[in-house]
């Protein structure tokens, strides 16, 4: 009988599953996490209790999903979505994968890294920076993960192209936790594309929980992009966290469309001078959808810059919650540290709380937030529609104009492409595998990437964004 989610929430649930033979370290390592998660609350800080609606958790009778198993040959009719190189894709319970590093590197799906790598493993686990402690659902994560990656690449080594990974979720009524460690020597690079997709016409109730921790050498530089599209039936728990040591680079994209709730926590942790982070985030929700959305800097050594920018767009009676918190400690000085949070209304029952912070524990730094939430604005509208356009064009157009500023500071080009018509295809109510294409959208791509030499402020940042 399949072990569900409620299974693991009674005080005394059932045993914890394990991704093959695993070592007595890891059978700890798991105890513990769901030893946490059981005494754990879902909201520890008071001041947010009144919030804790937006996380509805409510897929208890989703059974843990098994793990999956290897597959040599991709199917046929999901050939397209997979890039050349390395890539790792996962649908209907079986993972495929193709492998294309250079000497050193290591590329592997959590239950194989287990078995090769157990050791270089297990000394990830102590360094990684999510704690079961630090989380109820990083806690419930980590006791009860099947599947996941482990990317390891060595000093002075960059990879040439990014490694893929696509997660199909086309399992009805399955809970699948994931488990991802990237870890970059000094003077390495590499990026990083992760996309949570389910297929189309897909409704069944179904929960996906990712933990993402990267550990950045010195100097070494990280690009990373999570695109989810989940279908509307959905929840979706991410949680991904970097410690950033002297020099290093590390660029988060991400962007929440799919699911019926969504509960984001991202974190860069500053241990090294001269580290720096962008971090940009995207969401689009509409019906009755709940994002409970929270980014965070720390800065615990000198010299760190940190960008985040989050904006979001509701329609119908969708509800967010945006939450970010810069921290400064005693010995980070010479600081340079930014967060925003935007929202735009698409209707008179939407809702957005955006709500950013500061925390400074020394002098000489440079720290500054800015939140603005807005309904659509009538006088733009007017005047796009006044070019020719209808209502519901002149309404996508100026979500476009919204988005763009942040889309176009992202520096891959298949990231900002992606984007782009996810959007389009959430305006249209469109869950898809593959994004809608139009060879007008795509001569219009074009031209906006011709005139956008180096990405500045837009009318419509402008509008949006308290000075």
């Amino acid at each position: 009988m399949a072990l569900t989610v409620h299974d693991i929430l009674k005080p005394a649930g059932s045993d914890i599953p394990e991704i093959g033979d695993e070592p007595a370290w890891l059978k700890e390592y798991r105890r513990r996490a769901l030893q946490v998660f059981r005494s754990a609350r879902v909201e520890p800080n008071p001041l947010y209790v009144k919030y804790e609606t937006l996380a509805r958790f409510d897929a208890p009778d989703a059974a843990v999903a098994e793990p999956p198993a290897r597959k040599d040959n991709v199917p046929e009719e999901l050939a397209d979505l997979v890039s050349s190189g390395t890539f790792m894709l996962q649908s209907g319970g079986a993972f495929h994968m193709a492998s294309n590093l250079p000497k050193g590197a290591i590329f592997e799906e959590m239950r194989d890294a287990v078995s090769k790598h157990g050791d270089m493993l297990k000394d990830a686990f102590d360094r990684k920076g999510l704690r079961p402690k630090d989380d109820v659902y990083v806690a419930l994560n980590s006791a009860m993960f099947s599947t996941g990656y482990f990317l390891r690449v060595p000093d002075g080594i960059a990879l040439e192209s990014p490694v893929h990974i696509l997660d199909i979720e086309d399992v009805p009524g399955a809970a699948r936790f994931s488990q991802n460690i990237v870890q970059l020597g000094d003077n390495s690079a590499a990026t990083v594309i992760e996309e949570i997709l389910s297929p189309e016409n897909f409704t069944e109730k179904s929960l996906f929980s990712g933990v993402t921790d990267v550990l950045l050498g010195r100097n070494a530089e990280l690009h990373h992009a999570s695109l989810e599209n989940l279908s509307s039936a959905a929840v979706y728990l991410s949680s991904k966290r970097c410690l950033a040591s002297g020099d290093s680079r590390m660029h988060w994209v991400s962007s929440m469309m799919g699911s019926d709730v969504t509960r984001s926590r991202a974190d860069t942790r500053f241990v090294g001078r001269g580290a720096s982070t962008d971090d940009y985030e995207i969401l689009f929700g509409n019906g009755k959808q709940r994002f409970d959305v929270v980014t965070d800097l720390h800065h615990d050594a000198e010299s760190t810059n940190g960008r985040i920018t989050v904006r979001s767009v509701l329609k119908g009676h969708s509800r967010a919650l945006l939450r970010g918190m810069i921290r400064i400690g005693e010995n980070a000085a010479n600081t340079n540290s930014y967060l925003a949070e935007h929202g735009m209304l698409m209707s008179k029952d939407a809702r957005c709380d955006a709500i950013p912070g500061l925390e400074i524990l020394t002098n000489g730094v440079k720290a500054t937030h800015s939140a603005s939430v807005s309904q659509l604005d009538d006088q733009q509208l007017y005047y796009v529609q006044s070019r020719g356009l209808d209502r519901d064009e002149a309404e996508k157009m100026l979500v476009l104009g919204f988005f763009d500023p942040v889309i176009s500071r992202v520096p891959l080009d298949t990231v900002r492409d992606k984007l782009r018509f996810q959007i389009e295809d959430k305006w249209n109510n469109v869950v898809s595998l593959r994004a809608s294409r139009h060879l007008d959208e795509i001569e219009f791509e074009k031209y906006v990437k011709d005139q956008i030499k180096e990405p500045g402020e837009s009318i419509f940042e402008g509008h949006y964004k308290y000075r």
